[in-house]
């Protein structure tokens, strides 16, 4: 597949845009839209890939989910969304779950057995000391617990068969690299916690806590083998011509290396488009170096270049932008 440079017309004009990628790597289940920042358009890159597929192959049930904590997807789509799949239009959902809201939702299952656990004790036991433990068990939990719980929400609509693909907006890399690494850390502290409820199976009753516990621990394990499986997910970096964002999506990749993750695709946003401002062509000249050097860090990684323009809201120019991001066809699109 060859690089693009890819200019978005803004909306009303009727500028041509250069050619854009052929096509995009093929989609099996998910594909999640990763960036090195916040800010560099990677929720818009998202949504727009989201519409054009389900405009493409509306044969297609397409989930346009997010776990990214600023909560972009309703600006960018003029749309309440919430963490009901909210229909756009038929064969596009949307949904947009708060990671601290699911966690939220895991403490109070938890306090509600514990309450009834500690009540239904003999009061002969004297659980002064060891209610405190218990109250706080909870708050051992590593960092991060509750993005990879929003995340393994994909898992429930995957099992359901409820839709055919994923288009994932992430959070940017600080927050993705510890979704991506923390699952085997994670998985280690919910095995402490299974193996306390075996050693006191007798008097430890925590039946609806436990069965969320059981969930999150399945969820995990397969999110983890679908995220390390190429031919059914893959990540889309986006980010900048900045030094910093260059460094940024080296980080990433190279998380994504190390765990197996496929990073085929790279939309290189806010580039200066070219005119005759004396100042513009020299910030361009600027970034097209930048650009080069993204080109030699990651020679296999298809690239494509985006003109800096007017934020870009709704289905509308959504769509627009698709149609000026991918030209031709997309019949290798979804395999």
């Amino acid at each position: 597949m060859k690089n693009g440079d890819v200019h978005y017309p803004s909306p009303g004009t009727t500028s041509q845009p250069s050619a854009g990628p052929d096509k995009l790597p093929g989609i099996r289940h998910l594909v999640a839209v990763g960036s090195g920042k916040g800010g560099v358009g990677k929720t818009t890159l998202s949504c727009v890939t989201a519409v054009r597929l389900a405009r493409e192959f509306p044969e297609k049930r397409i989930l346009l989910f997010s776990t990214d904590p600023a909560h972009s997807l309703s600006a960018c789509l003029q749309a309440e969304i919430g963490p009901r799949p909210t229909v756009l239009f038929p064969g596009l959902t949307a949904i947009e779950i708060d990671p601290q809201a699911e966690f939220g939702k895991l403490k109070a299952r938890y306090a509600e057995d514990l309450e009834r656990f500690l009540k239904s004790v003999s009061r002969a036991f004297d659980l002064t000391f060891d209610r405190v433990v218990l109250e706080k068990l909870l708050d051992t939990a590593p960092p991060g617990l509750d993005e990879i719980m929003a995340l393994a929400r994909i898992m429930e609509f995957l099992s359901s068969n409820s839709y055919d693909i994923f288009v994932l907006d992430c959070a940017p890399t600080g927050h993705l690299i510890r979704l991506l690494e923390l699952p085997d850390l994670i998985d280690q502290w919910l095995k402490a916690f299974f193996n306390l409820f075996l050693k006191y199976e007798r008097i430890l009753h925590l039946p609806g806590f436990a069965g969320e516990l059981v969930a999150i621990s399945r969820n995990l394990k397969r999110l983890r083998e679908l995220f390390r499986h190429p031919d059914a997910s893959m990540l889309y970096a986006v980010s900048i011509p900045t030094g910093m964002a260059l460094e940024e999506t080296r980080d990433l990749v190279d998380a994504c290396g190390r765990l197996g993750i496929a990073v085929p695709l790279l939309f290189l946003n806010l580039m200066t488009p070219p005119g005759d401002c004396r100042l513009c062509a020299s910030l361009r000249r600027r970034e097209l170096l930048v650009a080069e050097s993204f080109r030699q860090t990651f020679p296999e990684m298809q690239q494509t270049l985006v003109y800096r323009q007017p934020e870009i809201a709704g289905l509308a120019q959504l769509e627009e932008f698709g149609r000026s991001l991918y030209q031709s066809a997309l019949e290798e699109m979804v395999v």
